[in-house]
């Protein structure tokens, strides 16, 4: 049973757990980490959700990431999730902190009542797409896309691909990208 540590709306513990189903029913705040992984062009790797996901199959991520387990660290998460999903350990320093964002989801339709408090990371990669390994229940597909243009249909609401809701947290976590960059030329 996967246990999800329970926090309040200013990302505080609570001193409990709660498996994730129950969490996600009930709109408890918990703890996740988002890594948005780049290419040398500055493009972001973009991941199909495998079609026989409970929660929003078929949807385009804009990041790899998940929960983080009780007792687990934001980063150490950020690590396991990258590992898990497309294959690759990011080594120490490789990931970089840009900020925190407040995700909010509501899908009446699968009683899902999603609030995280979600730390964000970049991943700077030189693979290509064949030297990843998609977690096989997790991720149907990957493709690169440049970061601009992402981020141009996530500001207009003009998409090409079904992004996973909600978009504006997506659209702020890869905002917090781009000015990452812009620092760090």
């Amino acid at each position: 049973m996967d246990l999800l540590e329970i926090f309040d709306a200013n990302n505080r513990p609570l001193d409990f757990t709660k498996p994730k189903k129950d969490a996600h029913r009930d709109g408890d705040w918990h703890r996740t980490s988002e890594i948005v992984v780049l290419n040398d062009q500055d493009e972001v790797l973009l991941s199909l959700r495998h079609p026989g996901k409970a929660v929003l199959p078929d949807y385009w991520d804009v990041c790899v990431g998940g929960h983080v387990d009780p007792q687990e660290s934001y980063e150490n998460c950020a690590i396991r999730e990258v590992e898990e999903e497309i294959g690759v350990r990011p080594k120490t320093g490789e990931l970089h902190f840009l900020g925190m964002v407040a995700v909010e989801a509501i899908d009446p339709a699968v009683s899902l009542i999603d609030r995280e408090h979600a730390a964000v990371y970049l991943y700077r990669t030189n693979r290509t797409l064949d030297q990843f390994t998609m977690q096989f229940d997790e991720v149907a597909d990957l493709r690169f896309i440049p970061l601009k243009t992402v981020l141009a249909e996530l500001r207009s609401g003009n998409y090409s691909l079904a992004y996973t809701p909600p978009q504006s947290t997506y659209l702020q976590t890869l905002e917090m990208t781009a000015d990452y960059l812009a620092q760090h030329p």
